[in-house]
């Protein structure tokens, strides 16, 4: 798998236009996107582990935050709840987990994305993501290509100190 040595991070003005949403909407969209993306996982039961347990993803430096759960099988905005799990990273990478480039182990266990609270339920959640098969996720087509432009961007421009 890829390996950066140097880790980009966002420019302060790009994650501008994102704070302009409120935390709530962000929420709402990710969910949905999560809810289409992971739709053969969830119908087959893989995420029932999160059934009422909350998680927060931290986008830290886009300064931005989600808190998601699963009710009644889809994942939802959790609203204020604690998290009882909360992982931290970049948007690199994020969407190098996303993009397949590296696989959740290498990013947890070298610290780039970063495990907080119940430790339990995020091996579960690590090892339920290393499980499934980016390749057959229903992306749409042009996604993957525009993901893959976003990290060379990310790579010729090195704004990690």
């Amino acid at each position: 798998m890829y390996a950066a040595t140097k880790r980009p991070l966002m420019p302060r003005p790009l994650a501008l236009p994102l704070k302009i949403l409120p935390r709530k909407a962000h929420g709402h969209i990710l969910s949905a996107i999560l809810n289409q993306l992971f739709r053969n996982e969830r119908c087959e039961g893989e995420f029932d582990f999160l059934e009422g347990r909350v998680v927060h993803i931290k986008v830290s430096d886009a300064e931005l935050s989600y808190a998601l759960t699963l009710t009644n099988g889809a994942i939802a905005e959790a609203g204020d709840k604690a998290a009882e799990l909360t992982i931290t990273g970049t948007v690199y990478d994020y969407l190098l987990l996303i993009s397949g480039r590296e696989d959740p182990d290498t990013l947890f266990f070298q610290r780039y994305l970063v495990m907080e609270g119940d430790t339990g339920l995020g091996v579960h959640l690590k090892n339920m993501l290393a499980a499934v098969e980016m390749e057959q996720l229903p992306m749409p087509k042009d996604l993957r290509p525009f993901i893959e432009r976003c990290l060379t961007i990310y790579e010729r421009f090195h704004y990690a100190p």
